[in-house]
């Protein structure tokens, strides 16, 4: 039986997302690995990983929030807004006290706009900004409007502020980091960096990928897995009658004398999974109306634009 599902990963510091997906193939015996979002070398923690046919729906867990513990250094500033780029200026006394400190950090609570580190996977004129950094080029980056759900302070031991940080997907916390810096007036860039939580998956639902050979190895590995309907169950659903999952899978239209029932409320726009009567994921698609046209049996227009059939 082929594996299917969402893995929790604890990604270790020093190596990259990429190279955690290659060791998961090798351990799966599958090329079929995927992930959802991007961890820094330097970072550690929550990575999730898409198995088998759930690498088919992991563009539609990036959306979820994330949580963080990160530690900045303040009274300098490095290339790469963490501590893995060259410094670039240092303040040898970094007079600042704690309640400015905290003054600053409040200060990014809600949403906020956020220029992307120059080093990142994001793209311009078909390049990565990181290809232009290596290449010393200056390139013209556009702020981002990202969201701090909640940040606070964990500890100071200066020049070491240790935050805990929960955001929208889409934020770096390494600007974050640098943008605190310039608040004070002292300058700060990441020192560490753990990612505890992608949606609502934390670090104790999390696999080292050591312990997930282990798994493999005690045939126990489906346990470890996460069901793509678990994984998407923060979307609304619309289930389909048995005798249209067939017409869904082969990408005909979906009307409301199809459906079955409906989870959830939605407005058009917004993406929804589409369920056998079982409750089996077989495609996502977008909404093009309301929740309560799908029920609608004088409704005849189409219902959704499938993203996705599974």
């Amino acid at each position: 039986m082929s594996l299917s599902g969402v893995l929790v990963v604890d990604k270790p510091t020093g190596v990259t997302s990429h190279d955690v997906v290659q060791e998961l193939r090798r351990i799966l015996g599958t090329k079929r690995v995927g992930h959802t979002g991007t961890l820094d070398p330097a970072a550690s923690g929550v990575l999730l990983a898409c198995v088998g046919k759930g690498t088919k729906v992991a563009q539609f867990l990036t959306a979820y929030d994330k949580e963080y513990r990160a530690v900045i250094r303040l009274g300098a500033t490095t290339d790469t807004y963490d501590g893995e780029g060259e410094i670039k200026e240092t303040k040898k006394e970094c007079q600042v006290s704690l309640e400015r400190i905290i003054d600053a950090i409040d200060s990014f609570r809600g949403e906020i706009w956020q220029l992307p580190p120059l080093h990142s996977a994001i793209k311009y004129k078909g390049k990565r900004l990181y290809q232009y950094a290596r290449e010393k080029k200056e390139v013209e980056r556009t702020k981002r409007k990202v969201e701090i759900k909640e940040i606070s302070i964990k500890s100071v031991n200066m020049p070491y502020v240790e935050l805990k940080v929960s955001c929208s997907k889409g934020t770096y916390v390494r600007s974050l980091a640098h943008d605190v810096g310039q608040k004070l007036g002292c300058g700060a860039y990441l020192f560490s960096l753990r990612r505890t939580k992608v949606g609502p998956y934390g670090l104790q639902d999390a696999l080292s990928p050591e312990r997930i050979s282990e798994v493999k190895k005690e045939g126990k590995i489906n346990e470890a897995l996460i069901s793509m309907e678990e994984a998407l169950a923060h979307l609304p659903s619309v289930a389909v009658r048995e005798d249209s999952v067939a017409k869904v899978q082969n990408g005909a239209r979906l009307v409301s004398s199809s459906v079955s029932s409906v989870e959830g409320k939605f407005e058009p726009g917004q993406t929804v999974s589409i369920t056998d009567e079982q409750g089996s994921i077989i495609a996502m698609g977008k909404a093009l109306s309301r929740s309560e046209k799908f029920l609608d049996s004088s409704y005849k227009s189409q219902l959704v634009e499938y993203l996705r059939v599974l």
